[in-house]
């Protein structure tokens, strides 16, 4: 369940920060959502760990992102109860946002199969998908096991690394394809770390495509 002593404040400031994905300013959350990360909001979101905080530019603006913490603790706020004495908006949202929660259950979806950057100067000129899908039935030891980044990316030395990592977040959602993190993080290698996906605030290494 969701951390009862945060304030609505600081909850809204969490799924505002989850919504845009990126690193945000005041200047960005307030032009995009309309909310404004106070100082004190600030300050023990950072205490807690679930934010990274900083001053930039000439002017000292701060900017937020989600740490890995933080995206956990989102994904937790999907689906919790209503604040206390949230106004009729909230209310609304906290019963659509538990509604999307059940769904993610049942189609086994986590936070990171959904709240991806949408930015179209990384897609790939030339559709890579079904190279992608032959490459990984040549290094799968069956339908469905995972093969590591670190052996896929091998197989495609003409693609820029932003074009496949574009084609690997559009391949992952459809419903057979799935990107996990190597449960075991001890036997990653530094070749392993270095070929991960980053998207929703975690790390994934393995590529997973089942059986259709």
């Amino acid at each position: 369940m969701a951390d009862p002593h945060l304030t609505l404040p600081e909850r809204s400031a969490l799924l505002a920060l989850m919504t845009l994905i990126r690193e945000a300013s005041n200047a960005n959350l307030a032009d995009e959502l309309g909310i404004k990360i106070k100082k004190e909001e600030r300050e023990h979101l950072v205490e807690l760990g679930y934010i990274k905080a900083r001053q930039t530019g000439r002017y000292r603006a701060w900017v937020h992102e989600l740490t890995d913490e933080g995206w956990r603790r989102c994904s937790d706020e999907l689906g919790s109860p209503t604040p206390k004495g949230a106004p009729k908006a909230t209310r609304l949202q906290y019963s659509l946002t538990r509604r999307f929660a059940v769904f993610m259950a049942r189609s086994d979806l986590r936070i990171a199969d959904i709240f991806v950057l949408d930015d179209e100067s990384t897609a790939p000129a030339v559709d890579i998908t079904d190279r992608i899908c032959a490459a990984y039935t040549e290094l799968a030891t069956a339908p469905g096991a995972g093969v590591s980044l670190t052996r896929l990316r091998r197989a495609f030395p003409d693609v820029a690394r932003s074009d496949l990592d574009a084609a690997l977040l559009r391949l992952a959602l459809e419903p057979s394809v799935r990107l996990n993190p190597e449960f075991n993080q001890k036997t990653l290698t530094p070749a392993d770390r270095a070929a991960a996906l980053r998207t929703g605030g975690e790390d994934v290494h393995l590529l997973s495509i089942e059986q259709s």
